[in-house]
């Protein structure tokens, strides 16, 4: 016998009724046409025209229907807290055609954190959802702009039978580190198919220590998310969970289910010469690259700058380290970009913030807004190729403090180009301390970058 199911469904005004609303069922026949059972026989013609309306927002799987992915962002700047949440909920529940969501991303501005609790009360009861998760941000981010130096909420509300939501906060006082912590509370939630968003308080544990923690293995459990930002003058910064506010800890979700993910990394570095192999390291230092002295190899790669380059990349000189061992000739998006930590002129010795070894191949990087404009936009590219047969139904963009006008000199650029290829597509994120995403299936911490995360339907 097909089984039954009971979901929610849209009424004639357009909007979805909830569950205390109405109790009626759908399943498929075994002619491929679905039955449409209703209290009264007068209603069946209503029905039928709103199964059609579900029907067009839902597949039918072995007998099922089931609802997509839905999911509708709303962003408000108003200074007023009770009004920002308003608005920005109902306008997330309104382009998601949503009366009830499962989930709820908030992300605000610190203007608001003498009332968070009151923000997260308003959203919860607009949008009914049953789990509410996110942080602070210096500034904040939707599909319709990032709000750099702005008072702002954005909203992400999302609601599907194919994904399942298990959040936590956890606090750097719970005794155990903070990363064994939620490893140890998502275990036994864990699916084959699950990403974990972390939102972390970069005061209780730092993003190298927090990924070595939860586990490496980006292809077993990718790790996406941003770091906590806030007052730049006081250091604050928050995470929550529903109700619950705290500082130095770390919120996030654990999503499993039927869906698809693709994530795209843009560093915004510029390679310098040709990719290197080192010939002895040590740790996080590295002496000899093919062969020579690593700090004469810089200084010749620094003399293929013009002035020009210099200036335009501030000065800012990394090391990009490719993690894929078997690829002897990485182009860009196949490094990990890290801090050239220091130079020991005595000893010809460069050190960098990472672990290295003999072996890898690595290449000098230098940050620079024209590349950092065309790698974006590859990137983007790639995705939409990739996701051409499963549209995203939503996505998320963790964005580095250090870009948005203070890379390109205008506002805007990283989300207009991702609305250039997915108009329509709802985006929540905010500019962060750092940023958490795999590179060549290891899960890593970066900075500087900007990182993309789209999900779609099975």
């Amino acid at each position: 016998m097909t089984p039954w199911i009971k979901f929610g469904i849209i009424n004639e005004t357009g909007k979805e009724t909830s569950a205390l609303d109405r109790k009626r069922t759908f399943r498929k026949s075994d002619h491929g046409q679905a039955n449409i059972h209703v209290a009264r026989p007068k209603a069946e013609q209503r029905w039928a025209n709103i199964y059609r309306k579900i029907h067009h927002n839902s597949k039918v799987e072995k007998g099922w229907v089931r609802f997509m992915i839905r999911a509708g962002v709303g962003h408000s700047l108003s200074i007023s807290t009770s009004e920002a949440a308003e608005h920005a909920t109902t306008m997330a529940m309104g382009k998601a055609k949503l009366a009830k969501a499962e989930l709820a991303l908030v992300f605000a501005t610190v203007h608001y954190q003498g009332e968070y609790e009151q923000l997260f009360d308003r959203v919860q009861e607009i949008s009914g959802c049953d789990h509410l998760i996110g942080c602070s941000g210096m500034s904040v981010l939707t599909s319709e702009g990032e709000f750099e130096g702005e008072s702002a909420v954005a909203v992400l509300v999302m609601r599907s039978d194919q994904l399942s939501a298990v959040p936590f906060l956890v606090s750097e006082r719970e005794g155990e580190s903070v990363g064994t912590t939620i490893r140890d509370r998502i275990q036994p939630e864990f699916q084959e198919n699950s990403l974990l968003v972390v939102l972390p308080d970069l005061r209780c544990i730092s993003p190298a220590q927090l990924v070595e923690q939860i586990g490496a293995d980006g292809q077993k459990l990718p790790i996406v998310g941003g770091a906590a930002s806030g007052d730049p003058m006081s250091g604050q910064m928050y995470q929550w969970s529903g109700k619950q506010i705290a500082e130095a800890s770390v919120s996030g979700v654990l999503l499993t289910g039927s869906f698809r993910t693709e994530i795209g990394v843009a560093q915004g570095c510029q390679p310098i010469g040709h990719p290197l192999e080192i010939t002895r390291a040590e740790g996080n230092r590295i002496f000899e690259l093919n062969g020579k002295p690593a700090l004469a190899v810089f200084r010749e790669s620094m003399a293929l700058l013009t002035e020009e380059d210099i200036q335009r990349s501030g000065r800012m000189v990394f090391l990009g380290l490719a993690m894929d061992t078997s690829n002897r000739a990485p182009k860009i998006g196949d490094y990990l970009i890290r801090n050239i930590t220091g130079v020991d002129s005595q000893h010809s010795v460069i050190g960098v913030a990472e672990k290295v070894e003999d072996g890898q191949i690595v290449q000098f990087h230098l940050r620079n807004p024209f590349a950092a404009q065309e790698e974006i936009q590859g990137i983007i590219s790639r995705l939409g190729e990739r996701t051409r047969a499963h549209p995203p139904a939503f996505g998320l963009y963790f964005n580095c403090l250090g870009r948005g006008k203070g890379l390109y000199g205008d506002a805007n650029h990283d989300i207009q180009a991702i609305k250039r290829q997915f108009p329509d597509l709802p985006i929540i994120g905010f500019f962060g301390n750092a940023e958490f995403a795999p590179i060549g299936n290891r899960n890593f911490a970066h900075t500087y970058t900007g990182a993309l995360v789209l999900f779609s339907e099975t």
